[in-house]
């Protein structure tokens, strides 16, 4: 794991670094002081075959572990042993850390995924995230948090691959019938032809397509 900071403010360095390496990086949005409950996130950056787990948040600091790291530790260590090939730390190494960073700066810097996490009321990031062109935009912990409304805008809501992925709400109480407490959206021109086929898949596209 890396912060990376600059003390005199004269460079931005998660615009360097994304810039960089935004193809193959999920970055959450407003991770947190402490960085927690991030199995989903793992499941996507694993399903994408992604390379750095990029944190940012507005805060002064960032702390890279605690006890709710995972909601479930076995089976993220089992999933991290598979992926980095029995070598499950080397996660860490994957791992920027990017604190006293507003989100507002990343317009226009491209990544392969999306986390909204904490979103304050008001904040509205749709813009900003539609100029970072990810295949998925995962958001959580949707009760008090502004949610981002991208239909229409080239996403569509995805249920079929938070089946497929396994996600799973970190706060799974519904406040109504049948709600998930999470929201997966779908760039339209990603995975299409990688959905599983079903007898009634037709209609799930089409209510995917409509209901956003």
């Amino acid at each position: 794991m890396q912060y990376e900071t600059d003390v005199k403010g004269l460079v931005k360095p998660a615009v360097t670094f994304l810039q960089e390496h935004g193809n193959t990086s999920i970055v959450s949005f407003g991770c947190g002081k402490q960085i927690n409950r991030i199995d989903n996130h793992l499941r996507i950056m694993i399903e994408l075959n992604l390379n750095y787990y990029a944190g940012i948040d507005c805060k002064p600091y960032i702390v890279p572990v605690s006890d709710n790291l995972f909601m479930d530790p076995d089976d993220m260590t089992a999933m991290l042993t598979r992926y980095y090939r029995g070598r499950p730390n080397r996660f860490w190494n994957s791992m920027r850390l990017f604190p006293g960073t507003f989100v507002e700066e990343l317009v226009g810097i491209k990544c392969a995924s999306v986390v909204c996490q904490r979103v304050y009321p008001e904040c509205f990031w749709e813009d900003l995230i539609i100029s970072m062109n990810p295949k998925l935009v995962l958001q959580e912990d949707l009760h008090g948090c502004e949610r981002q409304q991208l239909r229409g805008q080239h996403y569509v809501r995805n249920w079929s691959k938070i089946r497929l992925y396994g996600l799973r709400p970190f706060r799974p109480w519904p406040i109504f019938y049948r709600e998930k407490n999470l929201v997966l959206w779908r760039r339209r021109d990603f995975g299409a032809e990688q959905e599983e086929s079903g007898e009634f898949r037709w209609l799930e596209r089409l209510c995917e397509s409509f209901i956003g």
